[in-house]
């Protein structure tokens, strides 16, 4: 994976979980607030993990406003075909070339069996 750093909400079950896995890979991890910091000046790109388009209001409220700004969004369907869904994530990847992203998600998709495999299937 090119990505350097990677932003997680603090206090957040799913944030924790991508924490653990990027850790483990030796990625930067920075734990953020919502509403302190001006992400878009902190991330290049904003990945949404989400169950068949089920969305936190939250969440889908940071990748609008992140959106707006031009800042690169994917979106991860992690009920999605494992293969497709990590093709498509390591296209963006490459495509886009964020050197740090924001990793948005609820507590749900951290209790997802899928996101084990997903995060396995990562380029790095």
């Amino acid at each position: 994976m090119k990505v350097e750093t990677i932003y997680v909400i603090e206090n957040n079950k799913f944030g924790k979980a991508i924490a653990e896995w990027a850790e483990d890979k030796r990625i930067q991890v920075v734990h953020t607030t919502k509403k302190k910091d001006d992400l878009s000046e902190l991330v290049e790109g904003v990945v949404l993990f989400h169950e068949n388009h089920n969305f936190t209001k939250d969440d889908d409220d940071i990748q609008s406003e992140l959106s707006e700004r031009n800042t690169s969004v994917h979106k991860v369907d992690i009920n999605g075909t494992l293969a497709a869904t990590n093709s498509s994530f390591n296209m963006w990847l490459d495509r886009n070339r964020p050197n740090s992203i924001l990793i948005l998600g609820d507590e749900k998709v951290a209790k997802n069996g899928n996101l084990e495999n997903f995060l396995k299937g990562i380029n790095n």
